[in-house]
Protein backbone atom coordinates (compact mmCIF):
# COMPACT_ATOMS: atom_id res chain seq x y z
CA UNK A 1 0.00 0.00 0.00
CA UNK A 2 1.10 3.56 -0.69
CA UNK A 3 0.91 4.90 2.86
CA UNK A 4 2.35 8.29 1.97
CA UNK A 5 -0.25 8.88 -0.76
CA UNK A 6 -3.05 8.02 1.65
CA UNK A 7 -1.97 10.49 4.33
CA UNK A 8 -1.19 13.23 1.80
CA UNK A 9 -4.82 13.14 0.71
CA UNK A 10 -6.19 12.72 4.23
CA UNK A 11 -8.14 15.47 5.98
CA UNK A 12 -8.33 15.41 9.76
CA UNK A 13 -11.82 15.62 11.26
CA UNK A 14 -12.94 18.95 12.68
CA UNK A 15 -12.21 19.37 16.35
CA UNK A 16 -15.45 19.30 18.43
CA UNK A 17 -16.42 22.65 19.98
CA UNK A 18 -16.59 21.09 23.45
CA UNK A 19 -15.01 18.19 25.31
CA UNK A 20 -15.24 16.61 28.74
CA UNK A 21 -12.49 17.32 31.26
CA UNK A 22 -10.40 14.84 33.26
CA UNK A 23 -12.92 13.68 35.86
CA UNK A 24 -15.95 14.03 33.60
CA UNK A 25 -14.75 11.13 31.45
CA UNK A 26 -16.65 7.87 31.52
CA UNK A 27 -15.32 5.02 33.61
CA UNK A 28 -13.72 2.60 31.14
CA UNK A 29 -10.48 0.77 30.47
CA UNK A 30 -8.84 3.78 28.82
CA UNK A 31 -8.97 6.34 31.62
CA UNK A 32 -5.44 5.74 32.89
CA UNK A 33 -4.08 5.93 29.34
CA UNK A 34 -6.04 9.02 28.27
CA UNK A 35 -5.68 10.86 31.60
CA UNK A 36 -2.32 12.56 31.07
CA UNK A 37 -3.28 13.94 27.66
CA UNK A 38 -6.63 15.21 28.91
CA UNK A 39 -4.96 16.76 31.94
CA UNK A 40 -2.45 18.59 29.69
CA UNK A 41 -5.37 19.99 27.68
CA UNK A 42 -7.15 20.98 30.91
CA UNK A 43 -4.01 22.90 31.96
CA UNK A 44 -3.71 24.56 28.56
CA UNK A 45 -0.35 22.85 27.97
CA UNK A 46 -1.51 20.83 24.96
CA UNK A 47 -3.58 21.88 21.95
CA UNK A 48 -3.80 18.44 20.33
CA UNK A 49 -3.60 14.99 21.87
CA UNK A 50 -3.82 11.77 19.90
CA UNK A 51 -4.23 8.12 20.88
CA UNK A 52 -2.64 5.73 18.37
CA UNK A 53 -3.39 2.05 17.90
CA UNK A 54 -3.01 -0.67 15.26
CA UNK A 55 -6.12 -2.19 13.64
CA UNK A 56 -7.13 -3.60 10.26
CA UNK A 57 -9.15 -0.47 9.50
CA UNK A 58 -7.71 3.03 9.51
CA UNK A 59 -9.71 5.70 11.29
CA UNK A 60 -9.41 9.21 12.70
CA UNK A 61 -12.11 10.46 15.04
CA UNK A 62 -12.42 12.49 18.23
CA UNK A 63 -13.38 10.99 21.56
CA UNK A 64 -15.59 12.86 24.00
CA UNK A 65 -12.53 13.90 26.01
CA UNK A 66 -11.04 15.78 23.04
CA UNK A 67 -8.42 13.16 22.16
CA UNK A 68 -8.27 12.16 18.51
CA UNK A 69 -8.08 8.39 18.09
CA UNK A 70 -5.97 7.38 15.10
CA UNK A 71 -5.58 3.78 13.95
CA UNK A 72 -2.82 2.53 11.67
CA UNK A 73 -1.92 -0.69 9.85
CA UNK A 74 1.73 -0.84 10.93
CA UNK A 75 4.87 1.20 11.72
CA UNK A 76 5.39 2.25 8.09
CA UNK A 77 1.88 3.66 8.12
CA UNK A 78 2.70 5.70 11.25
CA UNK A 79 5.91 7.02 9.68
CA UNK A 80 3.98 8.18 6.62
CA UNK A 81 1.51 9.93 8.93
CA UNK A 82 4.38 11.68 10.71
CA UNK A 83 5.93 12.73 7.38
CA UNK A 84 2.66 14.45 6.56
CA UNK A 85 1.66 15.94 9.93
CA UNK A 86 4.95 16.28 11.80
CA UNK A 87 6.27 14.89 15.07
CA UNK A 88 4.60 15.25 18.48
CA UNK A 89 6.29 17.06 21.35
CA UNK A 90 5.70 14.13 23.71
CA UNK A 91 5.28 10.48 22.75
CA UNK A 92 4.17 8.06 25.47
CA UNK A 93 3.94 4.37 24.65
CA UNK A 94 2.17 1.63 26.60
CA UNK A 95 3.28 -1.97 26.15
CA UNK A 96 5.39 -3.89 23.67
CA UNK A 97 3.56 -3.16 20.41
CA UNK A 98 4.72 0.45 20.11
CA UNK A 99 8.34 -0.10 21.10
CA UNK A 100 9.65 0.22 17.49
CA UNK A 101 8.05 3.69 17.31
CA UNK A 102 9.65 4.66 20.62
CA UNK A 103 13.02 3.83 19.14
CA UNK A 104 12.21 5.56 15.82
CA UNK A 105 11.13 8.77 17.55
CA UNK A 106 14.10 8.95 19.92
CA UNK A 107 15.81 12.26 19.16
CA UNK A 108 12.82 13.50 17.16
CA UNK A 109 10.65 14.18 20.23
CA UNK A 110 10.59 13.37 23.95
CA UNK A 111 9.76 9.68 24.41
CA UNK A 112 8.35 7.83 27.42
CA UNK A 113 8.00 4.04 27.49
CA UNK A 114 5.65 2.17 29.84
CA UNK A 115 6.84 -1.41 29.32
CA UNK A 116 4.09 -3.29 31.23
CA UNK A 117 6.49 -6.14 31.88
CA UNK A 118 4.37 -9.18 31.18
CA UNK A 119 5.86 -12.58 30.50
CA UNK A 120 8.13 -12.46 27.46
CA UNK A 121 9.43 -8.92 27.91
CA UNK A 122 13.07 -8.61 28.86
CA UNK A 123 15.19 -6.09 30.72
CA UNK A 124 16.51 -4.80 27.37
CA UNK A 125 13.03 -3.46 26.59
CA UNK A 126 13.70 -0.76 29.18
CA UNK A 127 16.23 0.91 26.87
CA UNK A 128 15.69 3.23 23.91
CA UNK A 129 13.40 5.93 25.35
CA UNK A 130 14.21 9.18 27.17
CA UNK A 131 12.62 7.83 30.35
CA UNK A 132 10.40 5.03 31.65
CA UNK A 133 7.43 4.33 33.88
CA UNK A 134 7.92 0.82 35.22
CA UNK A 135 5.63 -1.43 37.23
CA UNK A 136 8.21 -3.43 39.17
CA UNK A 137 10.77 -2.05 41.63
CA UNK A 138 13.48 -4.32 40.21
CA UNK A 139 13.58 -2.13 37.09
CA UNK A 140 13.85 1.23 38.84
CA UNK A 141 16.93 3.23 37.88
CA UNK A 142 17.87 6.89 37.45
CA UNK A 143 15.76 7.22 34.28
CA UNK A 144 12.57 5.60 35.56
CA UNK A 145 9.83 5.95 38.14
CA UNK A 146 7.02 3.69 39.26
CA UNK A 147 3.91 3.60 37.11
CA UNK A 148 0.53 3.99 38.80
CA UNK A 149 -2.59 3.56 36.64
CA UNK A 150 -4.54 6.66 37.69
CA UNK A 151 -8.21 6.24 38.58
CA UNK A 152 -11.25 8.46 38.06
CA UNK A 153 -11.73 8.86 41.80
CA UNK A 154 -14.63 11.27 41.28
CA UNK A 155 -16.67 8.39 39.84
CA UNK A 156 -15.07 5.37 41.54
CA UNK A 157 -15.45 5.55 45.31
CA UNK A 158 -17.21 3.61 48.10
CA UNK A 159 -20.73 4.80 48.83
CA UNK A 160 -21.95 2.47 51.57
CA UNK A 161 -23.91 0.19 49.23
CA UNK A 162 -25.24 -3.04 50.72
CA UNK A 163 -22.94 -5.97 49.98
CA UNK A 164 -24.36 -8.62 47.67
CA UNK A 165 -21.34 -10.94 47.42
CA UNK A 166 -18.00 -11.69 49.01
CA UNK A 167 -15.63 -10.95 46.11
CA UNK A 168 -15.35 -9.65 42.57
CA UNK A 169 -12.74 -10.44 39.94
CA UNK A 170 -12.51 -7.90 37.11
CA UNK A 171 -10.76 -9.54 34.16
CA UNK A 172 -11.72 -11.09 30.84
CA UNK A 173 -11.07 -14.83 30.63
CA UNK A 174 -7.86 -15.38 28.67
CA UNK A 175 -4.34 -16.71 29.17
CA UNK A 176 -2.67 -15.56 32.34
CA UNK A 177 -5.76 -14.25 34.12
CA UNK A 178 -6.03 -17.53 36.07
CA UNK A 179 -9.73 -17.64 36.85
CA UNK A 180 -9.05 -21.31 37.62
CA UNK A 181 -7.27 -20.39 40.85
CA UNK A 182 -10.41 -18.80 42.25
CA UNK A 183 -12.74 -21.49 40.92
CA UNK A 184 -10.65 -24.29 42.40
CA UNK A 185 -10.30 -22.37 45.67
CA UNK A 186 -14.00 -21.70 46.29
CA UNK A 187 -15.65 -24.76 44.74
CA UNK A 188 -17.67 -26.50 47.44
CA UNK A 189 -17.41 -23.53 49.83
CA UNK A 190 -20.03 -20.92 50.79
CA UNK A 191 -18.00 -17.98 49.37
CA UNK A 192 -19.92 -15.91 46.82
CA UNK A 193 -18.34 -14.02 43.95
CA UNK A 194 -18.68 -12.45 40.53
CA UNK A 195 -16.57 -12.52 37.33
CA UNK A 196 -16.74 -9.54 34.97
CA UNK A 197 -16.58 -9.48 31.96
CA UNK A 198 -17.17 -13.21 31.46
CA UNK A 199 -19.92 -15.13 29.65
CA UNK A 200 -21.73 -17.82 31.68
CA UNK A 201 -20.53 -20.66 29.42
CA UNK A 202 -16.83 -19.78 29.32
CA UNK A 203 -15.90 -21.52 32.56
CA UNK A 204 -17.02 -24.52 34.57
CA UNK A 205 -18.56 -22.84 37.61
CA UNK A 206 -20.36 -25.93 38.92
CA UNK A 207 -20.18 -26.27 42.67
CA UNK A 208 -19.45 -22.57 43.13
CA UNK A 209 -21.48 -19.51 44.06
CA UNK A 210 -19.93 -17.39 41.29
CA UNK A 211 -22.06 -15.34 38.93
CA UNK A 212 -20.92 -13.60 35.74
CA UNK A 213 -21.72 -10.60 33.57
CA UNK A 214 -20.50 -9.41 30.18
CA UNK A 215 -19.50 -5.94 28.99
CA UNK A 216 -22.44 -3.51 29.18
CA UNK A 217 -24.50 -6.12 31.02
CA UNK A 218 -23.79 -4.69 34.47
CA UNK A 219 -22.39 -1.47 35.88
CA UNK A 220 -18.80 -2.15 36.94
CA UNK A 221 -18.67 0.54 39.62
CA UNK A 222 -21.85 -0.86 41.16
CA UNK A 223 -20.40 -4.38 41.07
CA UNK A 224 -17.33 -3.19 42.97
CA UNK A 225 -19.34 -1.23 45.52
CA UNK A 226 -21.57 -4.21 46.28
CA UNK A 227 -18.63 -6.62 46.86
CA UNK A 228 -16.69 -7.09 50.10
CA UNK A 229 -13.23 -7.55 48.60
CA UNK A 230 -11.51 -7.95 45.23
CA UNK A 231 -9.51 -10.88 43.91
CA UNK A 232 -6.83 -10.75 41.23
CA UNK A 233 -5.19 -14.19 40.82
CA UNK A 234 -3.53 -13.38 37.47
CA UNK A 235 0.14 -14.18 37.03
CA UNK A 236 0.81 -13.15 33.40
CA UNK A 237 -0.37 -9.56 33.86
CA UNK A 238 1.23 -6.24 34.71
CA UNK A 239 0.01 -3.12 36.56
CA UNK A 240 -3.64 -3.76 35.69
CA UNK A 241 -5.76 -0.64 36.05
CA UNK A 242 -8.67 -2.75 37.35
CA UNK A 243 -6.77 -3.58 40.54
CA UNK A 244 -6.23 0.09 41.36
CA UNK A 245 -9.90 0.80 40.58
CA UNK A 246 -11.00 -1.86 43.06
CA UNK A 247 -8.84 -0.40 45.82
CA UNK A 248 -10.11 3.10 44.99
CA UNK A 249 -13.64 1.72 45.35
CA UNK A 250 -12.78 0.71 48.92
CA UNK A 251 -12.09 -2.99 48.39
CA UNK A 252 -9.09 -4.75 49.89
CA UNK A 253 -7.54 -6.91 47.17
CA UNK A 254 -5.72 -10.24 47.01
CA UNK A 255 -2.98 -10.41 44.38
CA UNK A 256 -1.15 -13.45 43.08
CA UNK A 257 2.44 -13.48 44.33
CA UNK A 258 3.51 -14.30 40.75
CA UNK A 259 1.94 -11.17 39.25
CA UNK A 260 4.44 -9.70 36.79
CA UNK A 261 4.04 -6.10 37.90
CA UNK A 262 1.87 -3.89 40.06
CA UNK A 263 2.38 -5.57 43.42
CA UNK A 264 3.21 -2.15 44.90
CA UNK A 265 -0.58 -1.77 45.18
CA UNK A 266 -0.71 -4.15 48.12
CA UNK A 267 0.26 -2.98 51.58
CA UNK A 268 -0.50 -6.03 53.76
CA UNK A 269 -3.16 -5.39 56.34
CA UNK A 270 -4.08 -2.03 54.77
CA UNK A 271 -4.93 -2.38 51.05
CA UNK A 272 -4.94 -6.16 50.76
CA UNK A 273 -2.75 -9.25 50.74
CA UNK A 274 -0.39 -11.23 48.50
CA UNK A 275 -1.21 -14.93 48.16
CA UNK A 276 0.11 -18.01 46.38
CA UNK A 277 -1.96 -20.34 44.26
CA UNK A 278 -1.97 -22.94 47.03
CA UNK A 279 -3.12 -20.64 49.84
CA UNK A 280 -5.46 -18.37 47.90
CA UNK A 281 -8.57 -19.65 49.67
CA UNK A 282 -6.99 -19.12 53.09
CA UNK A 283 -6.12 -15.55 52.08
CA UNK A 284 -9.70 -14.94 50.97
CA UNK A 285 -11.03 -16.18 54.30
CA UNK A 286 -8.49 -14.05 56.17
CA UNK A 287 -9.47 -10.88 54.34
CA UNK A 288 -13.16 -11.63 54.76
CA UNK A 289 -12.71 -12.10 58.51
CA UNK A 290 -10.73 -8.89 58.91
CA UNK A 291 -12.53 -6.48 56.59
CA UNK A 292 -12.90 -3.89 59.34
CA UNK A 293 -9.10 -3.57 59.66
CA UNK A 294 -8.36 -2.61 56.06
CA UNK A 295 -8.46 0.99 54.79
CA UNK A 296 -7.86 0.77 51.02
CA UNK A 297 -9.61 3.98 49.96
CA UNK A 298 -7.89 6.10 52.59
CA UNK A 299 -4.48 4.75 51.64
CA UNK A 300 -5.24 5.25 47.95
CA UNK A 301 -6.14 8.91 48.48
CA UNK A 302 -3.00 9.50 50.56
CA UNK A 303 -0.56 7.92 48.10
CA UNK A 304 -2.10 7.76 44.60
CA UNK A 305 -4.22 10.87 44.24
CA UNK A 306 -5.01 11.26 40.53
CA UNK A 307 -3.88 14.85 40.02
CA UNK A 308 -0.83 14.50 42.27
CA UNK A 309 0.24 11.40 40.36
CA UNK A 310 -0.13 13.14 36.99
CA UNK A 311 1.85 16.11 38.30
CA UNK A 312 4.60 13.76 39.45
CA UNK A 313 4.81 12.34 35.93
CA UNK A 314 5.11 15.81 34.42
CA UNK A 315 7.77 16.81 36.96
CA UNK A 316 9.71 13.65 36.15
CA UNK A 317 9.47 14.19 32.38
CA UNK A 318 10.81 17.74 32.78
CA UNK A 319 13.63 16.45 34.97
CA UNK A 320 14.51 14.00 32.21
CA UNK A 321 14.58 16.71 29.54
CA UNK A 322 11.03 17.29 28.28
CA UNK A 323 10.47 20.91 27.31
CA UNK A 324 6.98 21.78 28.48
CA UNK A 325 5.03 23.95 26.05
CA UNK A 326 3.25 26.99 27.49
Amino acid sequence: MDFKAYWRSHVKPAKPPQRVSLFDQEVDWGFHIYALGVYLMDLGLADEVEFWDYTEERSTHYLANGIMRVTFHNEDDVKAYLDNYGYPDLFMNHGREGLPMVQYLKGRCFTVHVPALKSGLKRLDNYGADCYLVDSEEFLDDRSMMYVPVVNTKKIFPNGSAKQRDFIYVAANYHGKRHDIIINSVRGTPLTGHFHPVTPTELDLSGTNITTSQWNEADLVDLMRTSRFAAYPADDASSPAATFECVAAGLPIILNQNLRGGKQLVVPGITGEIASETNYYEAMCHVLSNLHNYRPREYFEEHWDTVETLNRYLWFFEKMGWKKCS
